[in-house]
């Protein structure tokens, strides 16, 4: 099955500009009420060629849709989706999880998180009565303000203190 780009007839690297230039030249061409040449398979034609352009037009899709063909180039996994739709638009594939993953490591979305946490946690902590967790020195320590000595014994067998 053909890539949008080979569908298009374009580089990867190209622009928008140059996707667009293209899509329009092709369009003409393969339009079935506009092309010069009436033939049964310029209709599909130019459903791929839509298919294409709506996909590599806009940025996010192109970003999902380049994922999954890197993915489908490393493992040989087969593409996503149904239809025309391109590989970008489904919940399949390495795109869709980094997909799902993008707006979580974004710094304002990650001190969100935090911060929305730490309230849930206080909050719960608070109307659950519980107390923060301190160690049994620190607990002695704040209750009598010195340390407690700590618990030993005289092993008779070994002829030594032990704890």
């Amino acid at each position: 099955m053909k890539s949008h780009y080979d569908t298009l007839d374009i580089h990867p690297d190209s622009s928008l500009a140059e996707i667009k230039k293209k899509f329009r030249a092709l369009s003409l061409r393969f339009h079935p009420d506009l092309s010069k040449t009436k033939v049964s398979s310029n209709g599909e034609k130019f459903k791929q060629i839509s298919a294409a352009y709506a996909v590599l037009s806009h940025k996010r899709d192109r970003k999902l849709y380049d994922l999954e063909l890197e993915d489908l180039r490393k493992f040989g996994r087969k593409r996503g989706g149904t239809g025309n739709s391109g590989m970008g638009r489904t919940a399949s594939g390495m795109a869709y999880r980094f997909q799902v993953l993008e707006g979580i490591f974004k710094p304002k979305n990650m001190v969100l998180g935090l911060g929305l946490g730490f309230f849930t946690v206080a909050a719960f902590k608070s109307l659950a009565g519980i107390e923060n967790e301190e160690s049994i020195l620190q607990k002695n320590k704040r209750e009598t303000g010195k340390k407690k000595l700590v618990e030993a014994w005289y092993n008779a067998k070994t002829k030594k203190w032990e704890q």
